[in-house]
């Protein structure tokens, strides 16, 4: 269970300030959602090392439920949640195209935000299994940025998510006379990768 604690004042420091006095922790430890009414200032307040406690405690009951043995590392930077996990058995854990592993993220934000009202970001890894498909992804765009550079005609890319897309704006951003646009709508949305001559 993750305690949600909730502090009133005139002012969002006011109220950080008796929650890092009352919890007797650091600024960094904390997670804050604020809402303003009537003139005062509402701050919920979550400790990321309930938030990891949770994501452990979760993974654990799920492990036990498909007969796995993980083992398992959480690291928070920036408010999100980096799980690595390793099983004696990754394929299933990770399931077809990554399948089960989405899925497995999907209800465990979920269970977050249903149990806080918090939209926290979790990303699950298995056996590097991310890692290694965002690496063959970069590793794609950036031979389609080479073919329009080569040809200097425009290529449409297949529809991705917006996690994708970034990575594309991203990279792509490090190529003089090339540019991208995302074009169409949820879920049809895809990058444009340009060629801008100058």
């Amino acid at each position: 269970m993750i305690k949600v604690y909730n502090y009133v004042g005139q002012t969002e420091d006011e109220c950080k300030l008796k929650c890092i006095e009352e919890l007797d922790v650091y600024a960094c430890d904390i997670i804050t959602k604020t809402v303003e009414e009537d003139g005062q200032v509402k701050v919920d307040i979550i400790k990321k090392e309930d938030i990891i406690n949770y994501i452990k405690e979760y993974i654990s009951n799920v492990a036990k439920s498909m007969n796995l043995e993980i083992n398992l590392e959480v690291r928070e930077s920036e408010e999100i949640f980096n799980v690595v996990m390793i099983s004696d058995n990754n394929s299933i854990l990770i399931g077809k195209d990554g399948r089960t592993l989405n899925s497995l993220q999907t209800l465990i934000r979920q269970s977050i935000q249903n149990e806080t009202g918090f939209n926290i970001k979790v990303n699950l890894d298995a056996s590097n299994y991310r890692a290694k498909k965002v690496k063959y992804f970069e590793y794609d765009i950036k031979n389609i940025v080479r073919e329009v550079q080569k040809t200097k005609m425009d290529i449409k890319l297949d529809p991705m998510n917006s996690y994708q897309r970034r990575i594309v704006h991203s990279l792509v951003s490090n190529y003089d006379n090339i540019e991208t646009e995302s074009v169409g709508e949820e879920p049809n949305r895809c990058v444009v990768i340009k060629y801008i001559g100058k």
